[in-house]
């Protein structure tokens, strides 16, 4: 091609338009939208987050829940009713079957049960039993002990915090129908002074160890005695099947399952078990909510076995 003097202008032009100063300008404009897209997208899953009923931050929710439903759905095939996801996830059962537009919201028609903790709490196993029961939008009951409750005051906080109850086991276990009422009063006074030191509140309900009691025990208590219907036995077996079996194969409407957080067997259990339970439309809550919801006033001087009746 013939380099006229028209064309050679035309360069010119073109070199002073795409020379140093567009090359520099081309290079800042890469630099800043990658920042921009990044920034923009930063900014969309903050809002997602905070915004409680935003639906596009599914993604969060299904993910760090899918390694809780997995462990249940692995025990699927040893029971008659196979798992299935109901709705968005198992923890949504609830909505499916009875219509509720709150996750907390209870029903008083369907059935509930309360899960109660012994002898803790413990940092590892506690904290992966209220990941769980979260989760699921569950609470339990933990009867935690005066020693326990006294190294682990965060672990305290976080059972308070998760909104669950926290119960009275003792100071160190103590057998209270063996020792005199002076030791009595100081076996729980100790527990609620470490309660108190971490939550704020004192223990609202009394687990004697090993369920005993008498009835000049019950007259100087001064909280109701819970003990349970249902015993998973988990402190023999420390094997989280056989526990899941013990519940999923007897628990029934109104029952209080023991336990102990004290046991990595049982967290596991934990985690299998209640995505389960909600699945089959068990309501988890602590005692003290099931009693209210079943219209039970838990009195002192009287031991709860369950919410179907009461032995004293």
């Amino acid at each position: 091609m013939m380099n006229t003097p028209r064309i050679q202008r035309i360069k010119e032009k073109c070199k002073g338009l795409f020379g140093p100063s567009y090359q520099k300008h081309r290079s800042d404009s890469g630099l800043l939208y990658p920042g921009f897209v990044i920034t923009v997208t930063l900014l969309s899953i903050f809002l997602a987050q905070a915004s409680p009923n935003a639906r596009w931050n599914g993604w969060d929710f299904h993910a760090e829940r899918n390694a809780t439903v997995n462990k249940a759905i692995q025990y699927t095939a040893q029971y008659k009713t196979p798992l299935t996801e109901t709705g968005e996830l198992l923890t949504h059962y609830r909505f499916e079957s009875f219509g509720a537009t709150d996750p907390d919201e209870v029903d008083v028609n369907a059935p509930m049960i309360a899960l109660t903790f012994d002898d803790g709490p413990n940092p590892s196993n506690t904290a992966r039993i209220l990941d769980v029961l979260s989760a699921n939008y569950s609470h339990a009951t933990f009867f935690v002990v005066g020693t326990n409750a006294e190294q682990y005051q965060d672990t305290l906080k976080a059972i308070s915090a998760a909104g669950c109850e926290i119960g009275n086991h003792t100071y160190n276990h103590a057998n209270l129908t063996t020792i005199s009422a002076d030791e009595v009063a100081e076996q729980l006074e100790k527990v609620n002074r470490a309660v108190k030191k971490a939550t704020g509140e004192s223990t609202t309900v009394i687990r004697p160890p090993y369920g005993a009691y008498d009835e000049d025990l019950l007259a100087q208590l001064d909280a109701p005695v819970v003990l349970w219907d249902l015993d998973t036995e988990d402190w023999s077996s420390r094997d989280a099947q056989k526990v899941v079996e013990a519940v999923l194969t007897k628990v029934k409407d109104g029952d209080i399952v023991l336990m102990h957080d004290i046991y990595e067997s049982t967290a596991e259990a934990v985690e299998i078990m209640v995505p389960k339970l909600k699945e089959q439309g068990f309501q988890i809550m602590s005692v003290s909510e099931m009693a209210e919801y079943k219209g039970k006033s838990l009195e002192l001087g009287k031991a709860y076995g369950g919410f179907e009746s009461s032995a004293q």
